[in-house]
């Protein structure tokens, strides 16, 4: 089961892009925003195609004379806008369990290179490696402003 270990407040404050889809106007932009955030192409691809019938049914209202074509199209804008608000609760879970571990493995990362860093130059309070100290770094000590 996917559960994430941040708190409540967490989870509501990176769950905003549920809102969009209840305007129906910009609920394919919350699609293409967790797709991005997440790096997930096939978020990304369902909020391009929520776009269609938005772009269509503009278009259609703007250029097309025939009431027909104009109904079909915002008929097809109002059921994807309706799809999309239950896609968006369906994904809600997967999305904040994915921003966690992609968090993590950010902070991970940055870890990584602290410690390969300070390891290179001999700054930490132990050498993480067999290679020897770079010439350029000073082996008096700690630096200290001299008046």
């Amino acid at each position: 089961m996917n559960k994430t270990r941040k708190g409540l407040l967490w989870k509501l404050r990176h769950s905003w892009w549920i809102l969009l889809t209840f305007t129906f106007i910009l609920n394919w932009v919350a699609f293409i925003y967790i797709g991005m955030k997440v790096k997930n192409k096939s978020w990304t691809k369902y909020g391009l195609i929520y776009a269609i019938p938005f772009f269509l049914s503009l278009i259609s209202d703007s250029f097309i004379e025939n009431k027909s074509v104009n109904t079909l199209w915002g008929g097809a804008f109002l059921v994807s806008g309706v799809i999309s608000i239950s896609h968006a609760f369906k994904i809600r879970k997967e999305f904040l369990t994915r921003l966690e571990a992609s968090e993590l493995a950010k902070k991970y990362a940055d870890t990584m290179l602290i410690d390969q860093i300070e390891s290179e130059y001999g700054l930490g309070s132990e050498i993480h490696s067999d290679r020897a100290v770079p010439a350029t770094v000073s082996d008096r000590g700690p630096l200290t402003r001299q008046s």
